[in-house]
């Protein structure tokens, strides 16, 4: 009798000259329609993507949950998604996630120096930091160093977001936590340059908050 993990076929992948990964990228131009539409989730290809998608049976729906919160068919705004992203990553350690969302960051308009304050757990200076912002930070901080969140945190996110926006925080944690995972796990190698890149990230973050 065949093992049940016979039944799982290796996927195709591909390597780079002095590849850092200690993993094999699946290649997305020779794999199943299924998953060959699921790395269509972003007009670019991202090196987290493809190794993520390791995880075959799981990939097409994580991919499907990024596109949903990079389309803003969330309440919580773009800017305030980026601040979740960019602190989960800074304070699990992931340099690639933090690197790879920083375009999306600043062509949405955050401050060069507001990035590099979340870099480098600076979150409670009040220049560059909202109230909403600054409860935001805190909660994001507990939720990774604690898989919870105090009391008076929870007060003053009640108090200023609503609960569809929190229950996104959470979601939103939990998804980038997953890339930063693998990231970090893989030893991942920096995503080749992308040719207009920053207009393609303006076409899919770029006009909700701004009003246009």
């Amino acid at each position: 009798m065949s093992s049940v993990f016979e039944s799982y076929s290796a996927l195709p992948t591909t390597t780079y000259p002095n590849q850092r990964a200690v993993f094999p990228y699946v290649d997305p131009s020779k794999v199943n329609p299924e998953l060959a539409e699921a790395f269509k989730v972003l007009p670019f290809e991202r090196n987290v993507l493809k190794l993520l998608a390791h995880a075959e049976g799981f990939f097409p729906s994580i991919s499907s949950l990024l596109g949903t919160v990079f389309r803003s068919t969330r309440e919580l705004p773009t800017l305030e998604w980026q601040l979740v992203v960019l602190r989960t990553a800074a304070l699990i350690g992931a340099h690639y996630v933090f690197e790879i969302n920083t375009p999306v960051a600043l062509v949405n308009g955050m401050p060069n120096a507001k990035r590099l304050l979340i870099a480098f757990g600076k979150v409670d200076d009040t220049e560059f930091f909202t109230v909403r912002d600054r409860i935001l930070l805190r909660f994001v901080e507990e939720l990774v160093r604690n898989n919870n969140a105090s009391d008076a945190t929870l007060e003053d996110l009640k108090a200023n977001f609503s609960t569809r926006e929190i229950f996104e925080v959470i979601v939103v944690v939990g998804l980038y936590t997953i890339f930063g995972r693998v990231a970090n796990i893989s030893r991942i190698d920096d995503d080749p340059e992308i040719p207009g890149l920053m207009d393609s990230l303006t076409n899919l973050t770029g006009q909700k908050d701004r009003g246009e």
